[in-house]
């Protein structure tokens, strides 16, 4: 399925992120100069890049070398946090934990101290579902989080989102790639996909979608050749 290869060529540091350099830029520098807020929400439209940059992001925070606020790779907080199951860098899919019950279990772990890394990470993908007794759970989160937490937001659709949550967050905002970084990106790390131009236009500067279009266009394509 085109999600899992998605997911299994992630960019792992900031310096293998295809595109959004202004956000990329953004992120290291705030890194570098010790200024993380507490609070992101990262918005823009999907497949473009908000969630791999979210986990290095959350990955360069806590990394002790911090190459240009990049992640190094090599120190014992980056080989903690690349594991699956770090401990200290939570996901949450509001997709399918959009509840009250689901956030406010969270907001009471969030007072839990890290048990392996300097800071833990909360990451909140397709925040935008979660219902409104979710968001005033979230939004009680927001207000006054320990200091060694960070929250980020996903967002795809902002409309959604309460204003009252937006205004405790720093807001991110991800831009369609090129087509030519979409076709680069895909030549590059899918060297087994052929993908036609016609697909790769169609995606409108989302590789998540360029991929999807392709899995629907191959799975047409059997069918017709059974039937």
């Amino acid at each position: 399925m085109y999600q899992s290869l998605y997911r299994k060529y992630r960019p792992k540091r900031f310096a293998d992120v295809v595109g959004q350099d202004i956000v990329v830029r953004t992120l290291r520098n705030s890194i570098k100069n010790d200024k993380v807020s507490h609070a992101y929400m990262f918005v823009g439209p999907r497949g473009v890049g908000k969630t791999s940059i979210a986990k290095i992001f959350a990955r360069a925070i806590n990394c002790e070398k911090k190459d240009e606020g990049d992640v190094c790779g090599n120190c014992p907080s980056c080989n903690v946090s690349g594991e699956k199951e770090c401990l200290d860098i939570i996901e949450i899919d509001a997709a399918s934990n959009n509840g009250v019950d689901e956030i406010r279990e969270l907001r009471d772990k969030v007072n839990l101290v890290p048990s392996e890394l300097k800071y833990k990470i909360y990451i909140i993908d397709e925040v935008h579902m979660l219902t409104t007794g979710a968001f005033n759970a979230l939004l009680k989160t927001l207000e006054e989080p320990p200091e060694y937490v960070t929250i980020i937001l996903i967002c795809s659709n902002e409309d959604n989102m309460l204003s009252t949550i937006k205004s405790r967050c720093t807001r991110i905002h991800f831009e369609n790639l090129e087509i030519s970084e979409v076709k680069g990106y895909i030549k590059q790390n899918y060297p087994e996909i052929e993908i036609d131009d016609s697909i790769i236009n169609l995606s409108q500067g989302s590789i998540g979608k360029a991929l999807k279009l392709n899995e629907n266009k191959t799975l047409y394509e059997n069918i017709e050749n059974i039937l």
